[in-house]
């Protein structure tokens, strides 16, 4: 028993370290903006315009001075290589299945979408030019551009044709896209077709690195958490993120000359980091203090029953009144009276019934007898929401960039939305899941540790990602 006590320990410890050095290693938005591109799409009478930024290690042939961007220079040396290169690629046909006259182009500083501010130095933008000599009726994408056997790869575009705007997203499950006109027209089903997009790609996106869901579900295995504590939790990591999308795209469409998203992230992540550890600190000094409390009065409970005298439990406290360790123990909080004791008079079975039983007070050390309160868990949901998420960063400013900013904040709340009924559905799950591994038979040394083994993930994920964010911040230096 001992030996196999001891490889539970040496596993939960594996544990713990994989955890710290995966996030050490990865950040939320490096995550995301590792497989992920971006584009904005512009369809006309007879030519398509594409605003492709992807990761340049997808074209590292054309990056000489290997500084993960394609310099303006850079493109126009290697113009031929890249149009073979995308040509293949990305491939834009009419309805009659003709291909386009295609050209690859870099962009200039100055007329950089605010998308492009918001992606990392790991990307580069072209503008990919599809055109016909007659006006064409509908045309098909096919989008072939991702990293080689990740499935998580995407490319988040956002359209404009005939004035409305949609979006959409390439996987490698799904890489062709027809557009036709004549429904492109501004109506609302086509609006609330665009929402619905939105909703499933926050809700699919939300399953990807990052969200918080790491430390939420950390946070409810350990705690006497409740469905209803599990709602609030997604809601407040909700509400954050959304809020710190809208922000963040201020700050680029406003600011970008003095700061960019880029350099905001590590310091973010820094301070989100640093409340987990708070958090899990917390939680952890709580919950060491009510085991130790309760070892203490396990021990008192087993003595006095190995010492209890069944003939004198039948009769009333002697003339002096001293209390058995159990029954002592069990009125220690009101140890603050000043009063005399000697009027104070009780039941033969008081102290077992204050142990087997419900009673109208707690005997519990103060703060230990509901480890779960709506301080932390608002505090722990905005941690977790504080870092946007860069895919509905990407969403807003496309919107924005193709003229339609308001239709921009409905998607990302759509977007919004799809991440909260997710983090919900995870967050009720992990609550009811462990109810039942309660039930289950198992080694009580293990269940009473848990919490204690939760608190202390909390505290090594906190301490990843502030380790992490501020490796980022010192690079900025």
């Amino acid at each position: 028993m001992r030996l196999k006590s001891r490889y539970v320990g040496l596993g939960l410890l594996s544990c713990l370290a994989t955890l710290f050095f995966w996030f050490t290693a990865v950040t939320p938005s490096q995550a995301h903006w590792a497989d992920m591109a971006a584009s904005e799409i512009v369809v006309s009478e007879s030519e398509v315009q594409m605003t492709l930024t992807f990761p340049t290690g997808l074209a590292a042939f054309a990056d000489i001075d290997q500084d993960g961007q394609l310099s303006v220079e850079e493109v126009n040396t290697h113009t031929d290589a890249l149009q073979t290169f995308l040509s293949e690629k990305i491939r834009i046909t009419n309805s009659e299945n003709q291909p386009a006259i295609f050209s690859v182009a870099p962009l200039q500083q100055a007329a950089l979408p605010p998308t492009v501010q918001a992606a990392p130095d790991t990307h580069s933008t072209l503008m990919l030019t599809y055109s016909w000599t007659q006006p064409v009726r509908g045309v098909k994408i096919h989008y072939d551009l991702f990293l080689p056997g990740v499935p998580t790869a995407s490319c988040l575009t956002t359209i404009l044709q005939s004035g409305q705007l949609s979006t959409f997203v390439f996987t490698p499950t799904q890489r062709s896209l027809s557009l036709t006109p004549g429904l492109a027209s501004y109506t609302v089903g086509g609006v609330l077709l665009a929402i619905a997009g939105a909703f499933a790609w926050g809700a699919m996106h939300s399953m990807s690195p990052g969200h918080g869901k790491t430390v939420v579900g950390a946070y409810l295995v350990g705690a006497r958490a409740t469905p209803q504590h599990a709602i609030f939790l997604a809601i407040t990591t909700t509400i954050t993120h959304t809020i710190g999308v809208f922000a963040l795209g201020l700050v680029t469409l406003f600011a970008a000359q003095y700061i960019l998203p880029e350099q905001l992230y590590p310091w973010l992540s820094l301070f989100s980091g640093l409340m987990v550890a708070a958090i899990g600190w917390n939680l952890l000094t709580r919950r060491f203090h009510l085991s130790r409390w309760l070892g203490e009065f396990s021990c008192q409970v087993k003595r006095f029953i190995s010492i209890q005298n069944p003939r004198k439990s039948e009769n009333h406290h002697s003339p002096s009144h001293v209390h058995d360790p159990v029954h002592a123990l069990a009125h220690s909080h009101h140890s603050h009276h000043d009063y005399p004791h000697s009027d104070h008079s009780h039941s033969p079975d008081h102290a077992s019934t204050a142990i087997l039983t419900p009673h109208v007070h707690s005997h519990l050390p103060p703060g230990v007898d509901g480890p779960v309160t709506w301080r932390s868990l608002l505090a722990l949901g905005i941690s977790g929401g504080l870092v946007p998420c860069p895919a509905a960063l990407v969403l807003l400013l496309s919107a924005i960039a193709l003229g339609n900013a308001g239709l921009g904040l409905v998607l990302v709340l759509a977007f919004s939305a799809g991440l909260a009924i997710v983090l919900t559905g995870l967050g009720l799950l992990l609550v009811y899941a462990k109810r039942l591994f309660k039930q289950v038979p198992s080694q009580r040394r293990l269940i009473k540790i848990l919490p204690v083994i939760s608190a202390l993930s909390i505290i090594l994920i906190g301490f990843g990602i502030s380790t992490r964010a501020l490796m980022q911040v010192m690079s900025f230096g």
